[in-house]
């Protein structure tokens, strides 16, 4: 399945897998260092799937007649 497929759920649960896989310990050297490199890719994902809602959480404000772009974060005073 081709990364821009992968649902960031489909992701979180895969690498989820990964590190379970490793913790147990039963895998190979060869087997352990695909298993991370495929979590790796994983986390690149999400940590890519993230940034793109979070740009998409901006918010436009009306202010004095004007549209501004505020951070999701920065509404309701929080920073």
């Amino acid at each position: 399945m081709a990364e821009k497929e992968l649902s960031f759920e489909a992701a979180v649960e895969k690498l989820e897998a990964i590190v379970k896989k490793l913790e147990e310990g039963d895998v190979t050297l060869e087997e352990a260092l695909e298993s991370f490199q495929e979590g790796v890719a994983m986390l690149q994902h999400c940590n890519k799937r993230l940034a793109e809602v979070e740009a998409k959480m901006n918010v436009l404000l009306d202010e004095s007649g004007e549209l501004k772009l505020v951070p999701f974060a920065e509404q309701d005073g929080v920073k």
